[in-house]
Order: C-alpha cells, then structure tokens, then sequence
C-alpha cells in the first residue's frame, strides 16, 4: 500500500486571514483625499470649523439709559397696547434701558437677562425682572427693559444703580456679562394709581 500522502499546511481552523496591503492602501488614499478637502473648505470658510470644547461667550453693552421714561413711553416704543391701563399707570416713571448683546455656542437657546434697580446707598432692591431673551446665531441683538421707580422716596436726594446681567440658559446663576448704570436720581413721589398700596405695583 502506498504510504498516506501528508501535508504541512495548517488545518483549515488554523489559517490566519491575510491581509491585503493595496486594499489598506486605497483607504489610506481616500482618507487622505478627504482631509484634504475638508482642510481647504475650512482655510476657505473657517466659520464652518467646529470648536471643540468651546466655551459659550457673550457681550452686553447698554445702548441708552432714559432716566425718565414713563410706561406710555415704553408701551409705544415696544407697540404694545396699553389696553386698560389707566392715564395716571401711563404717566409712571422709570428707567428705559436699551441692550445691544452678543453670544457665540448658544444659537437655539433662550438666555435670561435680569434687570434691577437699587438703592444706592441701601443696596436694596426697588424692582427687578427677568427675562428670557434669544441667544441668536452670533449677530447681534438688542432688547429694551423698562424698570419703574418707587412710588416716593426714601429721603431727599435719594439715588439708584441700575444693573443689567446676562445669564446662560438653566437655572444656575452662570453669569455671561453683566453692564451698570450708577447714580440715577429718584424722579420723586409718584400716585398715579389712587388705590395702590404698595411701594412699586409693577415690580
């Protein structure tokens, strides 16, 4: 009988997948190509870079404080209705400030700006808002606030800080930038409503 015919290769099981080095190779061409291309469109538009681990930014300025703005001022500069409101609420007085602000990594969100007037020599608060504000997509944008006084003075001479805050979205006080406004004089004793009890009704 013949002997059994033998063989070294390894069993079926055994054998390694070989790889193929001109397949590698045109990958690596096409990856190439690829990250050539995209560093020419960002040399050619660098707005489109993504920023990674960018930090969101923004800038506020005050465009305009009017010291003696009364709500019927307001009301028609934003072309609100002053619908019920009577002619002594119309002739209150406050501050009208106007914002022009900026913001970068925020496009889609709602910001909050915060507006206060206080004492200046007490600190305390006469009357604060908040507002959600559009972040927008870098351009910027501007936002008026109106802040009324307090009905009468606290003593002759009294005066107050306006400050304007920029926050980010959430309810964390993250401040972006903030502006002030310092030693405004108190328009003095104001009863335009002839019910109103309190010190500021419309804070």
């Amino acid at each position: 009988m013949p002997p059994e015919a033998t063989s070294d290769a390894p069993p079926a099981e055994r054998r390694k997948p070989r790889i193929s080095f001109g397949l590698v190779g045109q990958v690596g061409a096409v990856v190439g190509l690829v990250g050539g291309l995209l560093g020419l469109l960002f040399t050619f538009a660098p707005g489109l870079r993504p920023e990674k681990g960018a930090e969101p930014t923004a800038k506020i300025e005050r465009a305009d404080v009017n010291e003696r703005a009364t709500m019927r001022e307001h009301l028609s500069a934003e072309h609100i209705p002053v619908g019920q409101l009577s002619p002594q609420a119309l002739r209150w007085v406050g501050a009208l400030t106007t914002v022009r602000y900026t913001s970068t990594g925020l496009d889609g969100k709602q910001l909050r700006l915060y507006v206060s007037l206080t004492n200046r020599d007490t600190g305390r608060i006469a009357c604060e808002h908040t507002y959600d504000v559009a972040a927008g997509d870098g351009g910027q944008l501007t936002f008026r606030a109106w802040t009324p006084f307090p009905a009468r003075p606290r003593r002759a001479g009294e005066q107050f800080n306006l400050h304007v805050t920029l926050f980010r979205p959430g309810k964390d006080r993250n401040e972006l930038d903030a502006t002030d406004r310092n030693g405004i004089p108190s328009p003095g004793v104001q009863r335009p409503l002839a019910d109103a009890g309190a010190l500021n009704p419309f804070c």
